[in-house]
């Protein structure tokens, strides 16, 4: 990406709580897009992607790598990747993170809820598309 793309990367206001999620961390002092990239091995123009776009093409295991190079609870990085603000009452999420279960049994559970999640997404993606593709009968 370059310099002028990145700018307006970084001027852009994500309007997903993962594009939030990773605005705020690399605005962290000595943190940046090209350091996260770095220490996590995503490319920068994926890491801008996701800021601006929001995380449709994020995957649990990049989401692993992003919170162990930010050193970041997974937890935290998945609930944001599932677009689950902090503030926000999911009534399935929110038992999961207020649970006393430990950090590595919290974060399964919300990889599950995540996995589920996007499975669902793909299956009503696949469903609509097949919709909108049916051959239309002429109206008499």
């Amino acid at each position: 990406m370059g310099d002028v793309s990145a700018a307006a990367a970084d001027r852009a206001q994500p309007d997903t709580e993962w594009g939030r999620y990773l605005r705020r961390m690399t605005r962290r002092p000595g943190w940046s897009v090209a350091k996260l990239a770095r220490d996590s091995g995503i490319a920068r123009q994926t890491i801008f992607d996701w800021i601006r776009d929001g995380g449709d093409s994020v995957t649990v295991g990049s989401v692993r790598r992003v919170a162990e190079a930010l050193g970041d609870d997974v937890v935290n990085a998945l609930t944001a990747a599932a677009n689950v603000a902090h503030h926000d009452a999911d009534e399935e999420m929110a038992p999961i993170l207020q649970s006393d279960l430990d950090p590595q049994a919290k974060a399964e559970l919300v990889e599950y809820l995540t996995g589920l999640r996007e499975a669902q997404r793909h299956a009503r993606r696949t469903e609509i598309t097949a919709m909108l593709n049916r051959p239309r009968r002429a109206a008499a």
